[in-house]
């Protein structure tokens, strides 16, 4: 069966001389892993540079159930995602928040408002140019509603003022937040170790260095 539908990536590594494993997660199907022949190819119409993190494509998957690779026939990007991909800053938030969700999005099943909620926060991270720094705060802390474990903040003591903070501006607002890149680094990692707590095998972050080194440097 062949299914449209659109799709975030989450991850693409190459396999073999010129094909790629791509994570997505889509609208319709969930989280899959799709095969994508000769995207490494010169003459390929689905070049590897389409399927960047968090990059929002539309896809015709070639969907089989309890099959653990699927085919894809065609894709294309739903919108220019230039700014993400050559603003510093926004690239390592990128690669950081595909990690995050590659990590945490699991099911093969539909959950069109998680899928809303994400493809809504990348459309509008892509135009921000106010607070870019701070945005993964506000996403991490939001996408908790979906994951089912949004924090009780009448129980955190220590970074209750900020996390109270976090969890009422709007993506629009972030430039309200003013924190240096100190505290933005130790509420990420307050953050992480958040998750750690609720996903099973969560692990290190492994573009979380990187993040910091970017800020570092503004």
């Amino acid at each position: 069966m062949i299914i449209s539908t659109p799709s975030i990536v989450l991850h693409q590594f190459r396999y073999g001389d010129s094909s790629l494993i791509v994570h997505l997660y889509t609208e319709k199907l969930g989280r899959q892993s799709i095969f994508v022949r000769g995207a490494a190819g010169k003459k390929s119409q689905m070049r590897a540079a389409l399927f960047q993190p968090l990059y929002l494509i539309e896809t015709e998957i070639h969907h089989r159930l309890n099959r653990n690779m699927q085919r894809i026939s065609n894709a294309r990007l739903m919108q220019p995602f230039h700014d993400i991909l050559l603003h510093p800053v926004k690239n390592a938030i990128a690669l950081f928040i595909a990690e995050i969700l590659t990590k945490t999005l699991r099911e093969e099943e539909a959950n069109r408002e998680l899928f809303d909620f994400l493809s809504k926060s990348i459309h509008a991270f892509n135009l921000m140019d106010k607070g870019t720094a701070n945005f993964h705060l506000v996403f991490l802390v939001h996408l908790t509603r979906y994951l089912g474990f949004y924090p009780n903040l009448k129980e955190i003591s220590e970074n209750a003022p900020v996390a109270l903070q976090l969890s009422h501006l709007s993506f629009e607002q972030l430039e309200i937040l003013k924190i240096n890149h100190l505290q933005r680094n130790y509420l990420t990692e307050y953050l992480l170790s958040y998750y750690a707590m609720h996903v099973e095998s969560f692990g290190k972050i492994k573009s979380f260095p990187v993040l910091q080194h970017v800020f570092s440097q503004e």
